[in-house]
């Protein structure tokens, strides 16, 4: 018999199935979409002296976690400028409607 746990925040929900041992993230990305898209129009309009890269849901961190083991809200990785460059990259070519460019 499959026993389950959820664990709900505003915009995401974890649930945890004991019978395969595993946790499964779900989480509304339209919020983030319409941001991204949002700072993309702005961001042709004007030149504000910076450019903000891009908007990552909670899931996008999860799953890079699981699929890579790279904890991108550690201050080792955000700290490296190399995993900075790793990170946009794997944005650019695995989640592209989060750039905000």
């Amino acid at each position: 018999m499959e026993t389950k746990h959820k664990v709900h925040t505003l915009d995401s929900v974890a649930e945890y199935n004991e019978d395969n041992k595993r946790w499964a993230f779900t989480q509304d990305e339209k919020p983030f979409l319409e941001a991204a898209k949002l700072d993309r129009e702005l961001g042709q309009k004007r030149d504000i002296g910076y450019k903000k890269a891009c908007t990552i849901p909670t899931i996008v961190q999860l799953e890079i976690l699981e699929k890579y083991g790279v904890d991108m809200m550690s201050d080792e990785f955000m700290q490296d400028p190399s995993n900075m460059k790793w990170l946009l990259n794997v944005i650019k070519t695995e989640y592209p409607l989060l750039m905000s460019y």
